[in-house]
């Protein structure tokens, strides 16, 4: 189930890089209503915010492009993840990716609740094994 972990990865790079820009826009509004407002509530020569905001424009470029390219990932590999074949792999794709619960993935493939939560039950269990072994090799 690497597969998923991977995205989830993803996914938790595409929200830092969006805060990261939501944090560096608000900077920037600092800064322009700082240097250009007439009731300024703090003094900084205009040459100093003029440095700062371009610094700030450039950064939010260089991480659009960036999060721009891990969307595409993202998109990739959601596709990928979807073309799986096994039960196992779409019950976790759609808990994990779609968000659905397992009454709703129940219904979706045509399977009765207690199997896909017994199925569900077997995907914890190989994650924590996993899991354990990982920690294991890293030691």
């Amino acid at each position: 189930m690497q597969p998923i972990q991977s995205y989830q990865d993803i996914c938790k790079e595409i929200d830092i890089f969006e805060i990261r820009i939501k944090d560096l826009e608000r900077e920037y509004q600092f800064w322009y209503h700082g240097c250009f407002n007439s009731s300024r509530r703090f003094s900084a020569p205009l040459d100093i915010c003029l440095k700062r905001m371009e610094t700030i424009c450039d950064q939010v470029e260089a991480y659009s492009r960036v999060l721009e390219e891990k969307e595409k990932t993202r998109k990739a590999i959601e596709e990928r993840l979807n073309e799986f074949d096994g039960l196992e792999y779409k019950v976790r794709f759609m808990q994990d990716v779609e968000g659905k619960t397992l009454a709703e993935i129940a219904a979706e493939l045509g399977y009765s609740y207690d199997w896909i939560r017994k199925i569900n039950s077997r995907i914890k269990k190989a994650q924590r094994r996993h899991t354990a072994i990982a920690k294991n090799v890293v030691r």
